[in-house]
């Protein structure tokens, strides 16, 4: 009950004053927040836009390595000379290679890269290996070693490049016989894709290297 004699007015006026100051204190918490949104956000913050890539925004994948060299060599089973198969004489006229001379006095570079080497002994035996050629020339060269003393005609190398679908002879040498007695021979293949060498032997030690050959020309 309001003490007699009071004055009643001032009841409302003190309530007007608590509710302005409640709307007071509310702006005010208001205007802090907005000041607080309107500080810059960090830009690790920002979700970024998807880049089709399940790896995260700003890292790299690294490089995959390139091989510089795809031509292949693998062991097979190999294709002996067939009885009776005719091998073609490789220099009836036993002509001696003379080596072109340039007339501009360049002399170019051949840069080579192995890749394959193996040495095998042979007695009744063969050995074959599956060629996957991808540059051009692709160089195979042999070395023989006959197990006896020489002249024996009891060592010869037989060296065949066949296709793998058809069996088919694509190119031939060897050591003693029809392919003379030259220890060290090459044959060389221009044309890209998959061949099948044997190397047939009877008592002798082979070494067999191929690779590729790149000329560079000065100039």
């Amino acid at each position: 009950m309001p003490r007699r004699g009071g004055d009643f007015r001032s009841a409302p006026a003190r309530t007007a004053a608590l509710i302005l100051i409640v709307v007071l204190v509310a702006a005010c918490s208001g205007c802090i927040a907005l000041e607080k949104d309107d500080e810059p956000i960090p830009s690790g913050a920002v979700d970024q836009p998807w880049s089709g890539s399940l790896e995260p925004a700003g890292e790299s994948r690294p490089a995959p390595s390139v091989t510089q060299n795809l031509n292949v060599v693998v062991p097979v089973d190999p294709v002996p000379v067939q009885p009776g198969e005719h091998l073609p004489d490789p220099n009836p006229c036993n002509v001696t290679p003379v080596p072109l001379t340039r007339m501009d006095g360049a002399k170019p570079v051949a840069e080579k890269t192995k890749v394959f080497e193996e040495q095998y002994t042979l007695y009744h035996s063969a050995r074959g290996l599956q060629v996957d050629v991808v540059d051009v020339p692709f160089i195979i060269t042999f070395s023989a070693t006959p197990r006896h003393p020489e002249p024996d005609a009891n060592s010869r190398l037989v060296v065949t490049v066949r296709d793998p679908e058809t069996l088919r002879l694509i190119a031939d040498e060897g050591y003693h016989g029809i392919y003379g007695s030259a220890r060290e021979k090459s044959i060389m293949l221009y044309r890209a894709g998959r061949y099948i060498v044997t190397l047939d032997g009877r008592f002798v030690d082979v070494k067999v290297t191929m690779g590729t050959e790149k000329v560079n020309v000065p100039g």
